[in-house]
């Protein structure tokens, strides 16, 4: 969380929405680009122009206001911060970008309330999503604005005007909210009104006018299309499989240079993880509570990721068969899990049946459009320092970008959807690089799927704000790693107060619409990041309160294969070991914790389903604390990040009334007196208070201790 003393030092104020990138390149340079959040990474999108003197690249570019990484690109391959700028961030996958924060020209002076004046470039309201949204038979309004810059903000719908509450913001934008319930048969025409030092302003179908009859914006009920989303995603806990690590069952489809479970894994090595294996554990998934299972790529390749797709149609012979695969997901419905795959459309292996038709018959080859050729013949097997003659992803060779658009390609991919749908009947895609693939194409892949069964679930990797995939026209979901910054820089590294905790978790809540929050695949670890447990300093303690903050927030929690476990290692391949088998016992703390979370969401709609609200809690700049409302079931969750114990003060009211709180971390019985519950936490723990049936629990509990994990 950016501090406003730290603005000047790197923003940038400027008249119109462009955006100059300069740099000078070492001599040789064949291209270089701009990649960061604003073309989703892209090394290819923004290309820049090599000026006369030969060393100098420029492009200028239209940015959103706000804050943006990037980094430059050189021949295609070779990422680098801007050397001109001194200001950088270290995302959650440890990979350090320039930050630029891009202020239009009325943001020069402070912001003051009764100033009676605007800073109108960044007012904004899109009659559609996220800002017009219909979730659980209530319609939202939001408009955003520049923070402590207007004194009331209201919208007027017909003869009546009510106020916006403010939910979420940061030093660049606020943003305020109204709801009203809605039967989506009555038509409605609004506009906002927002007043400050005695003026009027308005904002309506054409922006923003200086008194209070701007056009009307209009909800039509004959033609308004909420974004409806899989209601199953949210009520699921999923666990992440990557398949070579997971358990061996099947030695006999081992390969040749199987290694030692537990050695110590590198980039190429195999360890016999098949589907045997997960046959064999489906108990222990079970008694852990999960119900949902993302399986990274089980299709035939040559390197135990698979992310290099050789058949998208085969199971890899070193997991097992196709027919295994099918009675490994039909085994996992009789336990009410379901199962979603890695979808990797954006790039095959080089021995793909295309990618070798091309390499073998050159541009007679009816493929040669299936990819991004630049020069003929292809070659395959370059040394190191040597670019492919094709578009591959991140430049790595072994991996030939397709051209998806081609609607040969188009039917091929979406034929692979319905060939495992038919197979396996399988509940969803999970979507590598996804923020990589033009978006018509997963508007077309979305229509074509939601046509065969709504109920399948479509998320896309992308590690920043996905809100241009999520309007309702490409994906569901996507995978929340700002969540995962977030749960990092307080709980794992302390280098965020708890209430800049609170700030981004609630700014990331309200990127989205609900619906769309409520299926957002949370995760503190996976297979491209180091474990949290290793950011935590393989600290146990710090390590259960990242797994509270995982089962507790909005969205589904996707558990990383060991995590549960306390399985630590840092960067690829450290985060692929075997799992440890070993640990998975009664006497295991954090495994008996996970068990008591899971179990307490899968019971709970307001940990499933319910509303985020911030508390209002007197304790100290490392505690923090929010609720889960649906209805009149109420979750309270609450965290002490300090090396000292905690007294929390939380103010009740406005919450569900609730006699006694069950904590699901500890097993004590807390009740409020009135309105104020006072809770003293352990040194780096967490709670989570559910309410407790039977009051007179109280009693007998009172003396009992806290326990935390160290």
């Amino acid at each position: 969380m950016m501090s406003l003393a730290l603005l000047p030092a790197y923003a940038i104020h400027v008249a119109d929405q462009a955006r100059e990138f300069v740099f000078t390149a070492p001599e040789g340079t064949k291209s270089v680009s701009v990649a960061g959040t604003f073309n989703g990474w892209s090394a290819s999108a923004d290309p820049m122009v090599k000026q006369a003197d030969g060393r100098t690249w420029k492009l200028r570019r239209d940015l959103s206001w706000g804050k943006h990484l990037y980094k430059f690109v050189i021949n295609g391959e070779t990422w680098i911060v801007d050397p001109l700028v001194k200001t950088t961030e270290t995302d959650g996958g440890g990979h350090t970008n320039t930050v630029l924060i891009h202020l239009p020209a009325d943001y020069a002076k402070p912001a003051k309330l009764g100033d009676g004046t605007l800073a109108t470039s960044t007012i904004s309201h899109k009659a559609g999503i996220p800002d017009l949204n219909y979730d659980r038979g209530q319609l939202t309004f939001r408009l955003r604005l520049r923070p402590n810059d207007a004194e009331t903000v209201r919208i007027q719908i017909g003869n009546q005007d009510f106020p916006l509450t403010r939910i979420s913001g940061d030093e660049i934008t606020s943003l305020y909210e109204y709801k009203r319930p809605w039967n989506r048969t009555e038509s409605l025409a609004y506009r906002f009104l927002i007043r400050d030092g005695g003026k009027t302003w308005s904002y309506g179908a054409n922006g923003l006018d200086a008194n209070s009859s701007a056009d009307l914006l209009k909800v039509d009920a004959q033609t308004f299309q909420p974004f409806e989303v899989p209601k199953w995603v949210e009520q699921t806990v999923f666990y992440q499989i990557f398949p070579d690590r997971f358990a061996n069952g099947d030695a006999t489809n081992d390969p040749m240079d199987v290694r030692p479970w537990d050695a110590r894994p590198d980039y190429w090595s195999f360890h016999g993880g098949d589907l045997a294996g997960m046959s064999q554990n489906l108990n222990y998934l079970s008694k852990l509570g999960i119900t949902g299972i993302y399986f990274n790529p089980v299709f035939y390749g040559p390197s135990n990721h698979r992310y290099e797709t050789t058949s998208y149609t085969t199971i890899d012979w070193r997991l097992g068969s196709n027919e295994e695969f099918k009675s490994l997901v039909g085994d996992l419905k009789k336990r009410g899990i379901r199962t979603v795959l890695d979808g990797v459309f954006n790039h095959t292996s080089i021995d793909f049946p295309a990618f070798q038709g091309v390499r073998r018959d050159g541009e007679t080859s009816g493929f040669k459009n299936w990819y991004f050729v630049n020069q003929f013949p292809v070659r395959v097997n370059l040394p190191a320092n040597e670019k492919p003659s094709y578009e591959a992803w991140f430049g790595f060779q072994s991996m030939p970008k397709l051209n998806v658009m081609n609607p040969d390609v188009t039917r091929f991919l979406l034929g692979v959807t319905d060939f495992w749908d038919n197979e396996a009947q399988i509940d969803g895609w999970r979507l590598d690089v996804a923020n990589e693939v033009p978006k018509p194409f997963w508007r077309t892949f979305r229509s074509h799927l939601k046509s065969k069964n709504t109920n399948t679930w479509i998320i896309g990797e992308n590690w920043t704000n996905s809100s241009e995939w999520l309007q309702g026209d490409q994906w569901d979901s996507a995978m929340n790693y700002p969540f995962r910054t977030a749960t990092l820089e307080y709980i794992a590294k302390g280098t965020a107060s708890g209430d800049q905790f609170l700030d981004q978790l609630f700014t990331v809540y309200a990127w989205y619409p609900p619906q769309v929050s409520r299926n957002m695949l949370n995760l503190i670890s996976s297979h491209d990041v180091p474990r949290f447990m290793h950011e935590c300093g393989d600290d146990s303690a710090l390590a259960a309160m990242g797994a509270v903050a995982l089962m507790s927030w909005v969205g589904t929690p996707c558990i990383y294969y060991g995590d549960e476990l306390g399985m630590t290692g840092g960067a690829d391949p450290m985060n692929r070991r075997g799992m440890e088998w070993e640990r998975a016992t009664d006497s295991n703390k954090l495994l008996g914790l996970y068990q008591r979370l899971i179990s307490a969401r899968n019971a709970s709609q307001a940990l499933q389903s319910g509303d985020p609200v911030r508390l209002s809690i007197q304790g100290t700049t490392q505690t923090s604390g929010f609720g889960r409302v649906l209805g009149n079931d109420l979750a309270l969750v609450l965290f002490n990040r300090a090396d000292a114990p905690a007294t929390l003060s939380v103010n009740l009211k406005g919450l569900p009334k609730v006699n006694a709180f069950h904590d699901v971390v500890n097993g004590t019985i807390t009740a409020p007196q009135g309105d104020t519950l006072r809770i003293t936490l352990p040194p780096k723990s967490a709670a989570l208070l559910r309410p407790h049936a039977d009051p007179t629990l109280l009693t007998r509990n009172s003396q009992k201790s806290l326990v935390t994990l160290q």
